[in-house]
């Protein structure tokens, strides 16, 4: 019997043509999305598609995923080489293989309607989330029809099995809490019984990680670049998300109101605002007159160049979307001698350090924010989060000094007043 190998791979079109090439994955397993391996190189091509490449017994097969995420293509390779293989081992052990009956419901239709629900109401990153886990529990479990979830029992049983087999891969606590957390939504939604799901394994939970002064100070300083310091004191200074910065245009900006207005761009960019959550943020004086001086400098660049087309975008690459923007956080952060040493990032020759990324800026605006004196209510806002338990995770408890301080300024009674001393306390 021949083998079976399923591979996935990305139809790009280059000067040859549309051909297929090897997608490629990043440290944690996961797909890098819309990059492929050209001739040796990692290239980024958004026009294109994923598809399957395997054969087992007959001729080399292409299976387009048309419209499929990097995340989704990737649980599709999972479960094709899961079937391959339940398929030979029942061959070898000289049994039947069960063609599936299309009269019962699947677990797989009521999975693309969870996924489908959670994209109507645009949250993209979480549904990618819930479909690269819940598909491997369907594909570690074997469950395959919705009427085979019929107990408490069984499905405890099954989510059990889930979480050792995550183990046995060798995933962190942390992974395998978050994948439980989907599996749980996807049980929610076909109305089961999660209390009766066994416990998710605990982890210690880590405070939010914001920037200190000092390690702003030291990262403006090493960012020369007039783009990139522009850009992340703009996202220091609004919280925006990577993707609302990526797809910003000089529209958005209303100098005169001193405001910048977040919507989605479907239709231009296919970019969606998290929850459609549209809202207005207010630009502090110094980051508009920058944002001001850098649109100045932008068109003048244009008139020299004579450029045909000008570019909406504010932070646009090459007169396209930045996906890369992380990237070139790491790269002067590096150079500059200002990674930590310390991560697991510093110690990889393929990573880099964990303690800079984007999101952080966020993180910082949050909490500077509140130190500032603003109400949570005007931050929740702000953020763009639809209720207070998510703003609250982005916000880091004051440190020593600062708590210390804060101390030293409360009058406790009108006998215990700060600067005072009472007699008989040394």
């Amino acid at each position: 019997m021949a083998k079976s190998k399923v591979s996935l791979v990305r139809r790009v079109r280059t000067l040859a043509g549309w051909r297929y090439y090897p997608a490629v994955y990043a440290g944690n397993g996961r797909v890098k999305p819309d990059i492929a391996t050209v001739v040796g190189k990692e290239e980024k091509h958004q026009a294109g598609y994923y598809a399957l490449r395997y054969y087992r017994h007959a001729p080399l097969i292409f299976e387009p995923l048309k419209g499929a995420s990097a995340a989704a293509a990737e649980a599709a390779r999972i479960r094709r080489e899961s079937q391959f293989a339940a398929a030979i081992n029942a061959e070898k052990q000289g049994l039947q293989v069960v063609v599936p009956d299309s009269q019962r419901p699947t677990l797989t239709i009521e999975l693309n309607r969870f996924i489908a629900e959670a994209l109507g109401r645009g949250s993209t990153e979480a549904a990618e989330v819930y479909e690269l886990a819940c598909r491997e529990f369907l594909s570690v479990t074997g469950l395959r029809y919705a009427d085979q979830i019929v107990a408490d029992q069984i499905v405890f049983d099954h989510v059990s099995a889930f979480h050792r087999a995550l183990f046995e891969r060798g995933m962190s606590i942390r992974t395998v809490n978050n994948r439980h957390a989907s599996v749980k939504a996807f049980m929610r939604f076909l109305g089961q019984n999660t209390k009766a799901l066994p416990k998710p394994p605990r982890y210690d939970k880590k405070m939010p990680e914001i920037y200190t002064d000092d390690e702003l100070d030291s990262l403006f300083e090493a960012v020369v670049s007039p783009r990139e310091n522009l850009l992340y004191a703009f996202l220091l200074q609004t919280g925006l998300r990577e993707q609302e910065a990526v797809f910003l245009e000089w529209g958005d900006i209303d100098a005169k109101r001193k405001v910048l207005k977040l919507q989605s761009k479907i239709e231009k960019f296919g970019f969606r605002l998290k929850d459609f959550d549209e809202r207005e943020i207010r630009l502090p004086d110094d980051l508009l007159e920058r944002l001001v001086a850098w649109k100045a400098a932008q068109t003048k660049v244009k008139s020299i160049t004579e450029r045909a087309e000008d570019c909406s975008l504010v932070f646009a690459k090459a007169g396209k979307p930045d996906g890369h923007m992380l990237r070139t956080l790491k790269r002067p952060v590096k150079a500059a001698g200002l990674n930590c040493g310390k991560c697991d990032g510093c110690h990889s020759k393929s990573k880099e350090c964990e303690r800079y990324y984007l999101h952080k800026f966020r993180a910082t605006y949050c909490t500077k924010l509140l130190r500032s004196g603003m109400d949570i209510r005007t931050v929740q806002s702000l953020m763009g989060h639809s209720d207070l338990e998510s703003t609250m995770r982005y916000i880091r408890p004051a440190d020593a000094e600062q708590i210390e301080a804060r101390i030293n300024t409360i009058s406790w009674t009108a006998k215990v007043r700060p600067g005072v001393v009472v007699a008989g306390l040394g």
